[in-house]
């Protein structure tokens, strides 16, 4: 599937009904083998992953909006993004009319009181459902000890669901992929923006602001501010962005990350070069970039995350440090859907305790970064791919055969 991102009468192209039915359904056969017979979340991508709700980012903070999941039953949706409940029933009417206003604020709850609104919605759609002798699955709220307790008091068993969600977003079906896919052809987008921007004088701020506006003004939800370092900054790499001017010779690393199409992300970086590379500029990109490739070849269904992290560097000493810890970020991949970190995760340390099979429809992005410790310049890449049957679809497509220079 790779055609626009408007709907058509003429074509086939995202199915979010199809979509939809799928992560229910995906989140109820975890919920099955979890034990966990209702579930109750905060998340924010995880009550879009049940019910479609968005939660917008001013409505994150105070973990207000949430969702209950009987498993026998659909979604029960508290809050939105309208102040009427009525608004939102007009608009999401797959939820057949289960959304209410919230029961209380949790981030800033300090007693069980606080919660009781909570714990007694829970209670009834669990009577209602035949479901009180079942455990309850909590997840995404940073008052858990006190839901917890509160829940105990209630007679409720609870337990923690975060690794539950987490497993059931793991695989992704054609539509959520096709989603991806497209928000990763608005980072082309964008990096093609600011590519053309990228000249003595413009600040990182500036670079940044160039690529948002172009992706919003193709239709992306939300973007996650992001990371755009140059110069100096990029060894070692900072993970933001200053009001820095860009110099000649500079190199700029832009990571477009958090890009969201229909809440599906894009983790995407490119380095670029202010006006000619100079050899060993090139050398360090070349570097990166086989680095992250020999990475690449272990992705295929069958094989597992160590297949990835096996062929990167197998010592901290390689970026000149001794502790894992000081390059923990060097060498990584993740997953990525509706969040921008997802199992499964690769690391060369990680993956010698714990390392998980690969299989068709997850998505990972996969970043390296070298650099001479003490040295001016780093290089930053990361490519996102989806598991095929016979191996990856590469879903990000700006140029990395070499280093771009730009202004020349």
């Amino acid at each position: 599937m790779s055609f626009g991102r408007m709907n058509t009468d003429k074509e086939e192209r995202i199915d979010y009904p199809r979509m939809r039915e799928y992560r229910l359904k995906r989140a109820k056969e975890q919920m099955a083998k979890a034990g966990i017979g209702c579930l109750i979340t905060w998340d924010a991508w995880n009550i879009r992953y049940i019910s479609g709700n968005y939660v917008t980012i001013p409505l994150r903070w105070v973990e207000q909006m949430c969702v209950i999941l009987p498993i026998n039953g659909d979604p029960y949706v508290y809050g939105g993004p309208s102040f009427s409940i009525y608004r939102l029933r007009d608009e999401m009417p797959w939820l057949k009319g289960k959304i209410y206003t919230p029961k209380g604020i949790v981030k800033t709850a300090t007693t069980k009181q606080a919660v009781g609104g909570i714990v007694s919605e829970v209670a009834r759609i669990m009577d209602e459902h035949g479901l009180r002798k079942e455990t309850l699955g909590i997840d995404g709220t940073t008052s858990q000890l006190l839901m917890a307790e509160a829940f105990k008091d209630a007679n409720i068993k609870v337990v923690d669901a975060k690794s539950t969600m987490m497993e059931a977003r793991k695989i992704k079906n054609q539509d959520e992929i096709a989603c991806i896919r497209i928000a990763c052809s608005m980072a082309d987008a964008a990096f093609a923006d600011i590519a053309d921007a990228i000249r003595p004088g413009v600040a990182e701020c500036e670079l940044v602001g160039i690529g948002m506006k172009k992706l919003y003004s193709l239709g992306a939800d939300e973007t996650m501010e992001f990371v755009c370092v140059s110069g100096p900054l990029t060894n070692p790499l900072r993970i933001d962005f200053t009001d820095r001017l860009v110099q000649p010779g500079d190199l700029v690393v832009v990571d477009i990350n958090g890009n969201s199409f229909n809440g599906y992300k894009s983790c995407y970086y490119r380095t670029f070069c202010c006006g000619r590379a100079t050899a060993e500029q090139k050398d360090l990109y070349e570097e990166c970039r086989a680095m992250m490739y020999a990475g690449m070849a272990g992705i295929k269904p069958g094989n597992t995350t160590w297949d990835i992290s096996k062929n990167w560097p197998n010592s901290p000493k390689y970026w000149g440090y001794e502790d894992w810890l000081d390059v923990g970020g060097y060498a990584i991949g993740h997953g990525l859907g509706l969040g921008l970190h997802e199992d499964p995760f690769v690391h060369h340390m990680l993956n010698q305790l714990k390392t998980e099979t690969i299989e068709e429809g997850m998505v990972f992005a996969l970043e390296t970064w070298t650099g001479k410790k003490g040295g001016r310049d780093g290089v930053r890449l990361e490519e996102q791919v989806a598991v095929t049957k016979d191996g990856y679809e590469l879903l990000t497509h700006w140029p990395v055969a070499e280093l771009m220079e730009c202004w020349r």
